[in-house]
């Protein structure tokens, strides 16, 4: 099963920043009708980041597939021959991509730092290696905040606040 890991890791990731970029991107970063010619567009930083993303997780699935060819020995003869030999995988995945619909659809209603501190939480969980409990509990919430900071003070680039959430997180960068 470990050579499938560097699969699912690569069809994750591609799955995401596609999801990113397709999804994301377009319905929620705003691009004024009029931009100076000197100033890039607020959507360009993301769009980069997820593209860099999106070719990375095609890299990754491109060179699986070599790495588990040589090492299974074994031919796959069937589906449900497959699916049974990775059932853990296969769960795994769909509970990911079950994950990010909900970030998606939870985002307007929650805003961005509340989603992504629990999308980052959950995904460490499912990690399963729970020694460095202090960095991943630091990252979930510390990594969100900055972000946020980030692309709303640095670049202007307003991310979802949520319904819930509106006025909160307004007064916390007036209070930084």
């Amino acid at each position: 099963m470990n050579q499938n890991r560097d699969f699912y890791a690569g069809l994750v990731a591609t799955v995401f920043f596609a999801i990113v970029l397709f999804v994301l991107i377009p319905i929620y970063v705003k691009v004024p009708s009029f931009i100076p010619g000197f100033a890039p567009p607020p959507d360009m930083w993301p769009r980069v980041v997820a593209v860099i993303g999106l070719v990375m997780g095609i890299l990754a699935l491109v060179l699986a597939f070599p790495k588990s060819r040589k090492a299974s020995g074994e031919t796959v003869t069937s589906l449900g021959f497959y699916v049974n030999r990775n059932k853990v995988f296969i769960t795994r995945f769909v509970l990911l991509l079950v994950l990010f619909v909900t970030f998606v659809y939870g985002l307007p209603v929650i805003g961005f730092v509340p989603a992504t501190v629990l999308l980052l939480g959950i995904l460490f969980l499912m990690t399963g290696n729970f020694g460095n409990k202090v960095w991943m509990i630091g990252l979930t919430i510390i990594f969100p905040v900055l972000l946020y900071l980030l692309f709303t003070e640095v670049t202007h680039t307003p991310f979802p606040e949520g319904m819930l959430f509106s006025n909160s997180l307004s007064d916390l960068v007036t209070l930084i």
